[in-house]
């Protein structure tokens, strides 16, 4: 951290609350940071930030921290209990409030930090808050003098900053009326962000300024809880608060008084914006013991049926409104949905954070959801529900680029990619290159960088059945992803290719050898270099550009595989030497965040003119040749013009001499045979008459 402000000091004040002594001393930024981030106080945070939300719900005082840090200016002692103004440090401070938690404050945090006039921003001691720290002076430089000065200066800069910062946090900031007492209650932050080099932002003393509206963020952090275990510990914290403040207000002392209690909680929670799936799910938890799982379900979706209704909205809707609206809040309560761009089909899952995962929403379920529908009484059908999730209401999801913006600028500098290729041996030279450069451009496929060409190039593992060549093509891709592997290419529809390399992220062509001369010769050769696909969706009517996001990766068990010779540039034959470690998957997120990084920094990821004369080389052993193909070789070799017994020969004359030495029923195509000798190395041609005719020399 760089050198702090020696001009900047902050008051601690703590009152002795038996003797009403107040306590104070100034400190600079670091002493505050090193107080944040003692470990040996984080048990003491968490038990507070754990129990806070039951004891707000009843009413309860908290006592915790009375020591506070003042912020806009630094006070001296004046007698036992009072203090007296020092100095303006020329600081607002910015409380962003109604957080859901660890993960949306440290957003905040780094939203705070592209600003160059944030001076510190960390946790509150609530956790659910960020203490942003703002620098500011006169159009000079220079700060007010007296505390008069000081105080009318202070609220113009505390609304400037208010503005400037509210939009770009894109939280709710607290208002307060700013004085020169601002202050925050020592908290525990591990990671909090200080800038004392920060620009302080300029304030005219014409500028006035007008606080924006309240933001679009919605008031109620239970609407952008994500899914997992810590938000579901969070939720039932908030149960536990409304239960306990129901409890309060009415109470529960018998078993038979158990129906209304649960009503009174139904009601409190639909007012509290608690989702209804989550509050059925700790409803059933907590109170399973005094009424059964069906009464407590009916008295929750009455509640929340009554509540969403009660503003008389009812009345001013005919009936194919009221379905309509009935069907959307029940589908809302209930479901989180998402079409997913890439598989062009709708996710769902349940509305209750304990379940992150999304399922596909196949049609049993879409009959589960028309079921429960008109349990509910609401009057829908089949194509009712469908054209509701299909509608534009359901957001986009592209799960490449989530990942990828993800992990995007989190790269720690280590090499992951060469690792990933050394785990799989061989004795070619190239393979850990040829590996990382073939990494990169699957890569930037998924990220729409390759312009008018896709990923052409497909890597070929070759080795004995069991060295996991498969295993080590499914692991190239995280978790998150494992949806886009598969190693069925159907090539006898063109449809189904179409529709899978425009749905699939990696394309295994298992047992590569298999293909036919015809297979690899046409259809393949061409599909590897397309970028798109003009095709019709499946039960769609117009036909649209369908963005390709699948590379290829092959296996084998045979060495000689490739039949066009001319085609061979697409493949990186690697022949293994033994078994390929998978004992342990990589770290996917530090691996393509270092893919994307290298990709945006330039690193190149296509194969260039001399990468490609090296692939064609290393190919040549791994030819599969026919017959005609292997006779040639020994009757005839390339030769120079001048050479002593050189001829100029046709394709139709070089048939007709091998089928007089091996027999007439050879079959050979002159075109395809043609294509072979013209990726002859050395071999020099030229046209004629008849022809193309090579320079060849006789061995018989």
């Amino acid at each position: 951290m760089k050198e702090v402000r020696k001009d900047i000091l902050f008051t601690s004040m703590r009152r002795d609350e038996r003797t009403k002594e107040v306590f104070m001393r100034n400190m600079s930024l670091q002493s505050l940071i090193d107080m944040m981030t003692r470990e040996s106080k984080r048990e003491v945070f968490d038990k507070f930030r754990n129990s806070a939300p039951v004891l707000e719900s009843v009413g309860g005082y908290i006592v915790f921290h009375t020591q506070r840090f003042s912020v806009a200016a630094s006070f001296r002692k004046e007698g036992r209990q009072g203090w007296r103004f020092d100095r303006y440090n020329g600081l607002v401070l910015l409380s962003v409030g109604r957080l859901t938690g660890e993960d949306e404050a440290a957003m905040v945090k780094r939203l705070a930090r592209m600003l160059p006039s944030t001076y510190a921003a960390f946790t509150g001691s609530s956790g659910k808050t960020v203490k942003i720290l703002v620098r500011v002076a006169r159009p000079d430089g220079t700060l007010p003098e007296t505390e008069t000065e000081a105080l009318a200066f202070h609220r113009k800069a505390y609304n400037a900053a208010f503005c400037a910062y509210e939009g770009m946090v894109g939280f709710p900031i607290t208002r307060v009326d700013p004085t020169l007492e601002q202050s925050f209650v020592r908290t525990y932050d591990p990671l909090p962000y200080a800038n004392p080099e920060a620009v302080a932002m300029r304030i005219d003393k014409e500028m006035e300024l007008t606080l924006s509206p309240a933001s679009d963020v919605p008031s109620q952090p239970l609407q952008r809880m994500e899914p997992g275990e810590k938000s579901f510990a969070e939720m039932a914290r908030r149960f536990v608060a409304i239960a306990t403040r129901v409890a309060v207000k009415g109470g529960i002392n018998s078993t038979e008084q158990a129906g209304e209690y649960l009503t009174m909680l139904a009601r409190e929670c639909c007012r509290a914006g608690y989702p209804l799936e989550e509050a059925k799910l700790h409803a059933d938890i907590h109170f399973g013991n005094v009424a059964r799982k069906e009464d407590i379900h009916i008295i929750f979706d009455s509640a929340y049926k009554l509540g969403a209704l009660k503003f008389g909205t009812r009345e001013a809707y005919n009936k194919t409104q009221r379905t309509a609206l009935e069907l959307r809040n029940f589908m809302r309560e209930r479901y989180v949905l998402r079409h997913n761009v890439i598989q062009d089909t709708e996710e769902y899952r349940m509305n209750a954070t304990w379940d992150p995962n999304y399922h596909l929403l196949d049609d049993r379920m879409m009959g589960k959801i028309v079921m429960d529908a008109r349990m509910q009484g609401i009057d829908v059908w089949d194509k009712d529900v469908r054209r509701y999730i299909r509608s534009a209401d359901t957001p986009s999801f592209n799960p490449v680029e989530d990942f990828l913006n993800a992990v995007r600028g989190t790269w720690d500098g280590t090499d992951r990619i060469g690792p990933l290729a050394d785990t799989l041996p061989t004795h070619n030279p190239h393979w850990r290159e040829w590996f990382r450069r073939w990494f990169l451009s699957m890569t930037a496929q998924w990220m729409g960088v390759m312009g008018q060409y896709g990923n052409s190039v497909a890597p070929l593992l070759i080795g004995r059945q069991g060295w996991r060549k498969s295993t080590f093509c499914r692991n190239l891709l995280p978790d998150e992803l494992q949806f886009g592997y598969t190693d069925q290419l159907n090539f006898g529809s063109k449809q189904e290719i179409d529709r899978t390399i425009c749905q699939y992220l990696l394309v295994n062509l298992d047992e590569f050898d298999q293909l036919t001369r015809q297979s690899q010769d046409g259809y393949l050769k061409n599909l590897l270099q397309r970028a798109d696909i003009r095709s019709r969706r499946l039960y769609k009517t117009q036909v649209s550009t369908i963005r390709r996001y699948a590379s290829f990766i092959g296996t084998s068990n045979q060495r000689t595989l490739l039949t066009d010779p001319t085609g061979s540039r697409r493949y990186l034959c690697i022949e293994l030497s033994g078994p390929i470690d998978t004992t342990s998957r990589p770290d996917y997120r530090q691996l393509y965040a270092q893919a994307v990084q290298l990709i945006e920094q330039g690193e190149r990821y296509w194969f260039d003119d001399s990468d490609v004369e090296q692939i064609m080389e290393n190919n040549r052993g791994n030819m599969r040749l026919e017959t005609a193909e292997i006779v040639f070789h020994d009757l005839f070799e390339p030769a120079r013009p001048e050479d002593s017994g050189a001829q100029w020969l046709t394709t139709t004359a070089l048939i007709d001499e091998i089928r007089r030495h091996v027999g007439s029923r050879v079959a050979v195509s002159p075109a395809q045979f043609g294509r072979y000798l013209m990726a002859l190395p050395g071999i020099e041609s030229r046209r004629s008459n008849q022809g193309t005719k090579y320079c060849l020399k006789p061995l018989f």
